[in-house]
């Protein structure tokens, strides 16, 4: 077994890029695996970090949460094959080097401590450029060519940003990117409100460990903004610029829950507004 290379230490919202990159390494060394993502198993072996002992077992739905939006980066790029896709809040996100097309332009954008972790990690390209910039600072758009298509991603990021803000965000976005595409998922109120110190959700979450008992026992930073697909649609619908708003549902997985019963869940109105959702967005 290699030796791990890299020592990270990140506390708040920036430990929490090691979670999917663990979920994901260990759902692409599965025999029966979903996703394929070997250079989320390299990251994986690399980084001296103790995985399991403060995740526990890996989760399965954030591997597919991941091949649910590599699937319409595909799309995407299946009719703009040179485009460019903006990642905000890219962490240690390896999609790129899992949609790469070979002519895809990649720009990651994310704080100035996860974009040095990500210079020192990833593997370079010279179709990547890097911002260490706050996905609420406007600026990163000055950066942006979006003459041969444009989709931008937000994977994991909103729910931790105010709802205001975040619209104002898709609202700059659609006045500076006429065409353009954009992706994100949210959580529904349920996950939010009570759920301020992370515990209970940990603990649903975390599953593998005891949290109770550990002092190292992880916690999920708060999440400050939840919203059904309905709230969302409603408010988007108000912003100029914004021609339609898609319910994206979660790609078949394995096993009961993520291969039969996850399909039905999105598309039944009750249970629609229970679960995290995931919005794809066109600008007019």
């Amino acid at each position: 077994m290699n030796t791990p290379q890299f020592k990270v230490e990140l506390t708040g919202i920036p430990e929490t890029l090691l979670w999917p990159l663990y979920c994901r390494a260990e759902e692409s060394r599965r025999p029966d695996s979903f996703l394929d993502d070997p250079v989320a198993e390299q990251l994986y072996a690399s980084i001296d970090y103790p995985f399991r002992q403060r995740f526990g077992d890996p989760r399965a739905v954030l591997a597919l949460r991941a091949l649910t939006f590599d699937r319409q980066i595909e799309e995407f790029l299946s009719s703009h094959p040179a485009g460019t896709v903006v990642a905000l809040g890219d962490g240690l996100e390896t999609q790129f080097q899992r949609v790469d097309n070979q002519q895809v332009r990649w720009v990651s954008v994310d704080l100035a401590d996860v974009i040095a972790l990500r210079r020192r990690v990833m593997p370079p390209s010279d179709r990547t450029h890097l911002l260490s910039r706050s996905a609420l600072d406007h600026s990163w758009m000055d950066e942006i060519d979006a003459s041969d298509g444009l989709l931008i991603t937000a994977l994991g990021l909103f729910m931790y940003l105010d709802g205001d803000a975040v619209f104002d965000l898709v609202a700059k976005c659609a006045e500076r990117f006429p065409r353009a595409s954009m992706m994100f998922d949210a959580v529904p109120p349920w996950l939010v409100g009570e759920t301020t110190d992370g515990t209970w959700l940990s603990k649903l979450m975390m599953r593998g460990r005891d949290v109770d008992t550990k002092d190292d026992a992880y916690r999920l930073p708060p999440m400050v903004w939840g919203a059904t697909f309905g709230s969302i649609r409603a408010e988007l619908s108000t912003i100029r610029g914004v021609a339609a708003v898609r319910d994206i549902k979660m790609v078949q997985g394995r096993g009961l829950v993520f291969k039969r019963l996850n399909p039905l869940f999105g598309s039944l109105a009750g249970v629609r507004d229970l679960r995290p959702c995931n919005i794809l967005i066109e600008f007019a």
